[in-house]
């Protein structure tokens, strides 16, 4: 007997007419293929002869068709349990289908179950955008926070990303108003009304939010509110996509305040790039004065120097004067001597004097006796004691005068020896006068040397503030990428 092959004609109008419209196969009651029709065929890609007598399992994989599951299906069958649902299955060359069937057992007038019919229908482009759609839900639900809320912004449920970011469990948002995410002033403002208001219209919402989780702690999350309407076009319900940003904002926002500081350090590089036209002109108004200071010390080495010269020569003359003045304090002292002899030869002169005198005043004494004989002789004891008083008086005043010459020479002597001490303290002075004069010389040589060292420095030091400036302007110039990198980053 044929497939579908009945004497009540009712009854068979039916069955060929799910045989034009259905992919139908018939089966053993433990899964051997019996026969198939032309549309089975064009959906498995097999001919007839290809898989009658085959079992069932040449359309699944093969670690399903050895499982106990698959072992169950067939016993369900065979015990008459009528199986409904999707299934996957594999045409020729392995190309996995979608059957939307149903597995109907038919049994005899004993009601023992003698086959199995299959009615599919080929939902595999259907099954594919579905196992498509879901993959990109289950994605999001994955990658996303996922929130659903009635049109009035009712809590329905949340997925674990969800609920992580806010850090509350599903039993204690069920129910609550989206408002419980957000600070009061905006729950209470006319702008949130808006916002559920045109979701419930079906418009569209998406913008960066910040959001209040479980204790007050703020999170920024990117999030899309997306009305889904029914099959009447009436919003039924908005689920939201969001994805927790909190910490990229927070890094934008120290992103931004350092972009802040890096303008203010952009602004006093600036600045001080300004300046740096100050410090170079103020170096090279320092390197006119040290090329003066230096010309100057050049002069002032050669005056020291002619100084110094001319302290030598007086030093010289000094010398030659406290020699001769040595010389005529021993002169002096010669003097002195002879002054002594002198007087201790007068001294001998006026005791010679003295006895002379005595002489003559004993001969007068004996003229006297002689009567006019002596008188002759007393005329000439009278001239002899007139010339012994005269040498005495003579002596005397040689004497005074040898006494004046001795104070003279004393005098001369004392005047002599302050004048070789001043000598000595002069010369004294003046070789420490030469000494220092020789030191200033060779300090003023160091201190030109110094100065023309100082005019190279100063040239270096200019060159290097060029240098400065332009590494200034180059820093400026990175400083304003970077800032503006920056910029685009936390954008």
């Amino acid at each position: 007997m044929g497939l579908f092959q009945k004497t009540d004609s009712g009854d068979a109008a039916i069955l060929q007419a799910l045989q034009q419209s259905q992919a139908v196969i018939e089966f053993t009651p433990d899964g051997i293929i019996l026969s198939a029709n032309s549309n089975f065929l064009d959906t498995v890609g097999y001919s007839l002869s290809e898989i009658k007598g085959q079992h069932h399992r040449i359309f699944c994989d093969a670690i399903y068709a050895n499982s106990e599951a698959y072992r169950h299906f067939w016993q369900r069958l065979a015990a008459g349990e009528f199986v409904a649902d999707s299934f996957k299955r594999f045409a020729k060359g392995g190309r996995s289908i979608w059957l939307q069937a149903t597995y109907n057992p038919v049994r005899d007038k004993n009601g023992k179950v003698v086959k199995v019919v299959k009615y599919a229908s080929d939902i595999t482009g259907q099954m594919q955008k579905d196992i498509d759609y879901r993959g990109k839900i289950e994605a999001l639900d994955r990658a996303q926070a996922v929130i659903e809320f009635t049109p009035d912004g009712t809590i329905l449920t949340a997925n674990p990303n969800f609920l992580a970011a806010v850090g509350y469990d599903l039993s204690e948002i069920r129910g609550q108003h989206h408002r419980m995410f957000c600070d009061r002033d905006y729950a209470n403002s006319s702008e949130y009304r808006r916002f559920w208001q045109d979701l419930a219209a079906g418009h569209y919402q998406a913008a960066e939010y910040r959001r209040l989780g479980k204790g007050g702690g703020e999170i920024y999350i990117q999030a899309t509110y997306n009305p889904v309407r029914d099959d009447t076009g009436a919003v039924v319900k908005v689920v939201k996509f969001a994805t927790d940003i909190t910490a990229a904002v927070h890094r934008r926002q120290r992103t931004e305040a350092l972009n802040q500081e890096l303008g203010g350090v952009i602004e006093r590089i600036l600045a001080v790039n300004g300046r740096t036209g100050e410090i170079v002109q103020a170096t090279d108004d320092t390197g006119g004065m040290i090329n003066t200071v230096a010309a100057a010390s050049e002069e002032l080495s050669a005056s020291v120097g002619e100084i110094s010269l001319a302290m030598n020569t007086a030093r010289v003359g000094v010398q030659n004067v406290f020699e001769q003045t040595r010389q005529a304090t021993t002169s002096a002292s010669r003097l002195g001597e002879s002054a002594e002899s002198m007087t201790r030869v007068v001294s001998l002169i006026q005791e010679i004097a003295a006895q002379i005198n005595l002489l003559a005043l004993n001969a007068t004494i004996e003229s006297a006796r002689a009567g006019e004989a002596g008188r002759g002789f007393a005329v000439v004891a009278s001239e002899v004691k007139t010339l012994a008083n005269q040498a005495g008086r003579s002596t005397q005043t040689i004497t005074d005068e040898i006494t004046r010459m001795q104070a003279a020479t004393g005098e001369v002597t004392s005047t002599l020896g302050h004048i070789s001490d001043a000598m000595t303290g002069v010369l004294d002075n003046v070789g420490s006068v030469a000494a220092a004069l020789e030191q200033q010389n060779a300090a003023t040589n160091a201190i030109s040397a110094d100065m023309q060292g100082a005019v190279s420095a100063v040239g270096r030091i200019t060159e290097s503030i060029e240098d400065i400036s332009t590494a200034f302007l180059q820093v400026a110039d990175a400083s304003e990428a970077v800032r503006k990198q920056m910029g685009e980053l936390a954008a």
